[in-house]
């Protein structure tokens, strides 16, 4: 019987990839449009420029480079959806960052995306005509030698760069991450929201990174243009050549150029990534149950449950938790009894994966926790007076077993050496540790158990009304218990790394916010809202004594 996962891929995660890179080459031309009209920009002749523009706009060099790019931007994204993820991984340092660039995949990905920009720099000198359109021409009107065009290979090595440059952007910025939108909305309202964000974030990248190509042409552009104009017996023209800095930030003209086609290479890979992630992370309504033998295994407890393909259980708590607040014929069926025998497995199985994944969170913060206070330094006081003299003579003891025990002379040198080189702010730029690093890494997926919290909160208050069996009131114990564990966690957690205050800007969205206070907030607001329904009532569910004294805090709105 085939698996979830693979029917998955099959029916759901290929159609939607197809319709993104779909769209996107769909789009090219619009872009490309935009592309000729900024590169025809004629600040003191619009008239010429308007006209330029319409000229070549129908020109037959126009269309058939653009229908070139459209296929090699379409075999770009079709490649390229293969390096999503749904979980980031965030190095500690900076410094760490670099060796995930020089992994395999990585690295084949990189030669993709330098051939592709190769291509596209190309397709773009074939466009932009005059000075740029060929690799040779002529050295002189009268004469028969043909000269190395050096502003032709200059564009064309340039989207050779700009394509490696976008794997920067790709994994160390972590555009390649799938993130679900807080409100579902139509894919349309999406992609419009985010494009001009797109167009910002790609013109920044564009002009953090031309400065350095144009420092790397100056000091190693002569290899390639020699080598090319002495493999095809090229002269090299005195009046055109960038052998200079000086000259090359003089060019206008060039840098312009350069710009444009930075910026069409990067904006029209990061809006088919853009088109990628709206269409996958849009909502995919599972079967709480079925009575089709082919789709037995589909269910929505399969999709919770898969964890060989992290995209689909992600959807499917997603789904678990649209479910939860807004459809009432599916809640309806998952409080329902098995016929025969009465028994509720569609909720006993769903409860079982959300308790799994709330506690798995919770034994790793709380193996975090212990470490961190493990690690704490020990704080020694100056006088020491106790009433016990058992009591001060082992403090004795232990005061001068510790201090009996120094460091070797040359840990001690080493040690210095190592605290004096992290002082440099340049070492300490790359060595140093990444802000929030560390709590991103380790709730890196929390936004699973947020879902998991949310759903569970909602079915409890729903089941209220809705639950004529009580399945749901007969695991009230267990699910109140898991959620403040975890919240106790939590709560602790931050008291111990100083994490208890959080920076929110007006630009801020759901995004940028970090994962750690999302599920905070998700775990009180969980917590309040069955605390709300049921009141006092939840005292008498038998709960564990420590859980009854975390509910009282809830109970008088302490928390």
């Amino acid at each position: 019987m085939e698996t979830i996962d693979k029917w998955f891929q099959r029916e759901v995660l290929q159609w939607r990839t197809g319709a993104s890179v779909a769209w996107s080459v769909i789009t090219l031309p619009v872009i490309s449009i935009v592309y000729l009209f900024l590169t025809s920009f004629q600040l003191f002749h619009p008239l010429q420029w308007i006209t330029g523009f319409v000229s070549g706009m129908f020109s037959f060099t126009f269309v058939s480079t653009v229908i070139l790019i459209m296929i090699v931007n379409a075999g770009f994204c079709i490649y390229s959806k293969n390096t999503f993820t749904v979980i980031p991984s965030m190095s500690i340092t900076r410094f760490s960052q670099l060796p995930q660039l020089f992994k395999g995949s990585v690295m084949l990905y990189a030669v993709v995306c330098w051939g592709c920009g190769l291509l596209l720099g190309w397709m773009c000198t074939c466009i932009l005509g005059d000075r740029y359109a060929s690799l040779s021409r002529k050295c002189a009107e009268s004469s028969d030698l043909y000269c190395i065009n050096e502003y032709h290979l200059f564009i064309v090595l340039y989207g050779g760069y700009s394509g490696l440059m976008y794997i920067v952007y790709h994994y160390i910025k972590q555009n390649n991450v799938l993130h679900f939108p807080t409100l579902q909305q139509a894919k349309f309202f999406q992609v419009r929201g985010q494009i001009p964000r797109t167009g910002w974030s790609s013109l920044g990248h564009v002009i953090w990174q031309i400065k350095f190509f144009y420092i790397f042409y100056y000091l190693f552009g002569n290899i390639p243009r020699d080598a090319i104009a002495e493999t095809l017996s090229l002269k090299h023209e005195r009046e055109s050549r960038l052998d200079s800095l000086y000259g090359l930030l003089l060019d206008f003209a060039l840098l312009w150029q350069t710009l444009l086609v930075g910026l069409f290479i990067q904006f029209s890979w990061s809006y088919g990534a853009l088109l990628y992630k709206v269409y996958n992370t849009q909502s995919y309504e599972f079967p709480v149950s079925t009575m089709f033998e082919n789709f037995k295994n589909k269910c929505l407890v399969d999709a919770l449950s898969c964890t060989k393909l992290r995209l689909l259980q992600a959807l499917g708590f997603l789904d678990l938790n649209l479910l939860s607040k807004h459809s009432c014929t599916r809640r309806k069926e998952l409080f329902s009894l098995s016929q025969p025998g009465g028994h509720p497995h569609n909720w006993n199985k769903i409860l079982a994966v959300c308790l799994s994944v709330i506690q798995e969170l919770n034994d790793t913060v709380q193996e975090v926790n212990w470490k961190i206070l493990a690690n704490a330094p020990v704080r020694q006081p100056h006088t020491e007076k106790s009433v016990s003299n058992g009591s001060s003579d082992g403090l004795k003891q232990r005061t001068s077993s510790s201090n009996g025990t120094s460091k070797p002379a040359a840990t001690a040198v080493k040690d210095k050496i190592v605290n004096g080189l992290k002082k440099r702010s340049l070492l300490t730029f790359f060595t140093g540790e990444v802000p929030d690093s560390a709590h991103k890494n380790l709730f890196a997926s929390a936004f699973i158990q947020i879902w998991a919290v949310d759903a569970l909160s909602s079915l409890v208050v729903a089941s209220f009304n809705e639950d004529s069996f009580g399945v749901v009131q007969m695991s009230l114990r267990d699910i109140i218990t898991a959620i403040l564990n975890l919240q106790e966690n939590i709560d602790k957690h931050f008291k111990l790394t100083g994490g208890v205050s959080r920076r929110v800007t007006k630009d801020s969205n759901s995004n940028d916010v970090p994962l750690k206070y999302l599920l905070q907030s998700s775990l009180r607001s969980s917590i309040y809202s069955i605390v709300n329904t049921f009141g006092k009532h939840l005292l008498d569910i038998g709960l564990p004594v420590d859980t009854e004294k975390k509910l009282h805090n809830f109970l008088d709105y302490r928390e």
